[in-house]
């Protein structure tokens, strides 16, 4: 059985901009799926990860510091959903052991205060 996961690249908000690998996956059940989310030209202090179903608003799944466990909301876990940032500029989710509930749309969101900056990204439609 295949499942589907919808992915959504470029995000932007105030010149704040995260690209997002890859655009799509496509999974057999049982396999794992890696997303990436870089922050360009700034740097991501926290980055939020997202899930989106069909006609349904965003649901916030977990939010990461750099060099920090991340924090889940209720109903998503670090088993299934393992997110790892190293550092500023990257952060990474694994939807691991995929099955069809599992199809959906994915993406990211970064935010930067430093400076006293809050950049709060928009996703821009393509």
């Amino acid at each position: 059985m295949l499942a589907l996961l919808l992915l959504l690249g470029p995000s932007s908000g105030l010149g704040a901009v995260v690209s997002q690998q890859p655009r799509r996956a496509v999974s057999k059940s049982g396999a794992s799926v890696t997303i990436e989310c870089r922050a360009v030209d700034f740097q991501a202090t926290t980055v939020f990860w997202y899930r989106q179903f069909p006609k349904r608003g965003l649901v916030l799944m977990a939010t990461s510091n750099a060099g920090t466990d991340a924090t889940y909301e209720q109903g998503y876990n670090k088993d299934k959903l393992p997110i790892s940032q190293p550092n500023l500029t990257f952060s990474s989710l694994m939807v691991t052991n995929v099955d069809p509930a599992d199809s959906s749309l994915y993406f990211c969101g970064a935010r930067d205060t430093a400076l006293g900056r809050d950049r709060r990204p928009r996703q821009e439609s393509w």
